[in-house]
């Protein structure tokens, strides 16, 4: 193998610019790597407001479920997934058999996205939307449809539907990710009715992460259509509202014949006995989850007035998190926020100079927006990228 010097020699004689040109090269990228490096990364005692998390953590129920099921750690939690699968089934109004839970509803994107597109089935997605469908569709080779949204942040249905025939899947995020915006329950059932009849061959995943933040008495779910129509797959997760990001529990719902095709793709072995635990003792747990959906409607109507009365447009939110026009680069103020202790959402393009930023605790939110607004009063500074190190955190 040629090591750098050896390979510039043999290139002959007249290559001693080649060889300046080339150390030049790799000294600046060295010292873009050191600069990048003698940078903090998360700083310590960050408030982190940039992955939809729950703020509050997973409820004292499903703490201590967990910390009992600790003692069945050597055991395969198969009697805690059949409990959580019964309970489950019984709120949604299904048989147990319309049930598969997953390692998190991110696992249940991806089996979809292998079960019923390929690259003769393209995906229809909104843009911006959640890109996990959309990112692992164009890795394995399947065309994208990618409908632009509507002048006012939602997901535009109509567009969508046009791209649907022949398709394999049209992905629907309501709550949308990252505009935090809906539509309304109607509208979604349209679609659904609409492709069964016109593209049979045509599934929808409807993802509703972020359903139990909604308000809007025209939202809803679409978990009762599912006995009418074979193509639906609702996507839920006990990542947001739960607190269990870091516990991995989420599910799917859909005909026991459409199930069947996501297990083929599916991993069933991501949860453990504390995981499961945790979740059966969540979902009982609903005096906690209402409380939960309380404080963050009322933080996130602080933080929407907030960023209202210093002039700036927020989008209608739904969720546990709002996207607010800050009119500058995104990339220069999540920078900016990050060296000063407060992490928010990645940028999504081509939303440029907007910036999703979660619903944290109170407290939190009220020292966020001092650091906001001190980062917008000031001169922006031109970033070609964020750190590094947020990579790692940024998953929703």
């Amino acid at each position: 193998m040629l090591n750098r010097r050896a390979f510039v020699q043999s290139l002959g004689v007249g290559t001693a610019g080649s060889l300046t040109l080339l150390q030049a090269e790799l000294r600046g990228k060295t010292a873009a790597v050191q600069e990048r490096a003698a940078r903090p990364a998360m700083p310590p005692g960050a408030i982190r407001i940039g992955s939809n998390e729950n703020p509050y953590g997973p409820t004292p129920a499903a703490i201590e479920a967990a910390r009992t099921a600790i003692a069945e750690g050597h055991r395969y939690g198969g009697s805690a997934s059949s409990t959580l699968i019964a309970a489950l089934a019984k709120s949604h109004g299904v048989p147990p058999a319309e049930i598969m839970l997953s390692g998190g509803s991110g696992d249940v994107l991806r089996a979809t996205i292998q079960a019923y597109t390929d690259k003769t089935k393209a995906l229809v997605s909104g843009s911006p939307s959640y890109e996990q469908p959309v990112r692992q569709a164009k890795q394995a080779g399947v065309p994208v449809h990618e409908v632009p949204l509507t002048s006012d942040l939602k997901l535009d249905l109509g567009a969508m539907l046009a791209k649907a025939p022949g398709s394999g899947l049209v992905y629907i995020c309501n709550p949308n990710n990252p505009t935090s915006t809906v539509v309304p329950l109607t509208e979604v059932a349209a679609v659904i009715e609409s492709v069964a009849k016109n593209s049979p061959g045509t599934f929808v995943l409807v993802d509703e992460a972020y359903f139990e933040f909604a308000e809007d008495p025209a939202f809803g779910t679409v978990i009762p259509l599912i006995a009418q129509y074979p193509q639906l797959i609702v996507a839920r997760t006990f990542s947001k509202i739960h607190g269990m990001a870091g516990m991995r529990v989420g599910y799917a719902v859909a005909q026991e014949k459409t199930l069947a095709a996501l297990k083929e793709h599916h991993s069933s072995s991501g949860m453990g006995i504390m995981s499961l635990s945790a979740a059966v003792a969540s979902f009982a747990d609903t005096a906690t989850l209402q409380k939960n959906q309380l404080l963050n409607r009322q933080v996130r109507a602080y933080t929407t007035t907030a960023f209202t009365k210093a002039g700036y447009n927020v989008a209608a939110s739904q969720a546990n998190f709002v996207l607010v026009d800050i009119r500058r680069d995104v990339k220069g103020f999540i920078e900016a926020c990050r060296l000063k202790g407060v992490v928010i959402g990645r940028p999504f393009p081509p939303l440029n100079n907007w910036a999703r930023i979660t619903i944290g605790t109170q407290s939190e939110m009220e020292q966020a927006m001092g650091v906001f607004m001190e980062t917008l009063a000031t001169a922006p500074t031109a970033v070609a990228a964020v750190h590094p190190s947020l990579a790692a955190y940024w998953s929703c």
